[in-house]
């Protein structure tokens, strides 16, 4: 089977089985099987949905989300790759911080979600900051990984070849590191989204998480209307981890591990 046919197949079995989903969903809402002011129709949202996609409020609602995930994923994961890459270098600062690290990376985000709403408000400060705060542990210990990771005989060919300071860091130390960064970063991409609409749902601040709140408030009329929030919020998620994962692979290509998965998959 070549690539094409490979890909084709794919799309194919994808698409099927969205259509499956959608039609089951439209048939147990016609039989009566769910109670329709709980689980409105699948036609009845679609048609929704798409009132609300020339709607402005729903464009503002995705900007805001978008705004509060992008922010609090750059501030996050720059400090989580800083940090990461310096403790990765430095084993006496590793073994000193990691514990502190690791406790940490435990504490679920919701349980400081109350600390922020009484610090920052329902505000854009309140979401980037638990964006960044729930990004930033895993992606840090995930960069540490990747930074002492390096193969022993690379490492030996380094010392050979004395390679020092910046020299060694650009050759050496980040193609290895940059395959465990780059999937730490986009795993924290679908956390820090889903962190955002969390905070959106239940601190009250703007966004695609407050319309839904809005809407399922607003009684069983606007129901369809908040099926198609959920719609467009999973929407949301698909196409940020699709970004991602494309960039992973197109930036690095030239990685072993990459051309392994390619190898296996054509």
């Amino acid at each position: 089977m070549t690539v094409r046919d490979t890909t084709w197949f794919k799309v194919t079995a994808r698409v099927a089985v969205v259509l499956a989903v959608l039609g089951g969903w439209e048939y147990v809402s016609a039989s009566g099987a769910l109670d329709p002011s709980s689980f409105p129709s699948m036609t009845a949202t679609v048609a929704e949905l798409a009132r609300q996609l020339q709607d402005a409020d729903l464009w503002s609602a995705v900007g805001e989300t978008m705004r509060g995930w992008s922010l609090g994923l750059l501030i996050g994961g720059t400090l989580a790759i800083t940090v990461g890459t310096l403790l990765g270098l430095n084993r006496f600062a590793y073994l000193s911080v990691i514990p502190v690290i690791e406790f940490l990376k435990t504490v679920p985000v919701i349980a400081i979600l109350p600390l922020a709403i009484v610090v920052w408000g329902a505000t854009l400060e309140m979401k980037v900051f638990l964006v960044a705060f729930g990004v930033f542990w895993p992606l840090t210990i995930q960069t540490i990984y990747g930074v002492r990771a390096v193969d022993p005989v690379v490492r030996d060919t380094a010392v050979v070849l004395r390679l020092r300071g910046l020299r060694k860091f650009w050759t050496v130390t980040l193609p290895s590191a940059a395959p465990f960064v780059a999937t730490g970063v986009r795993v924290a991409a679908a956390v820090g989204l889903i962190l955002t609409i969390i905070a959106e749902l239940i601190g009250g601040a703007e966004g695609l998480g407050l319309s839904i709140l809005t809407s399922v408030n607003a009684g069983p009329d606007r129901l369809p209307a908040t099926y198609a929030y959920i719609l467009v919020t999973g929407a949301a998620g698909v196409a940020v981890t699709s970004a991602f994962a494309y960039l992973e692979q197109r930036l690095l290509h030239w990685h072993e591990s990459r051309r392994n998965v390619a190898a296996r998959t054509a």
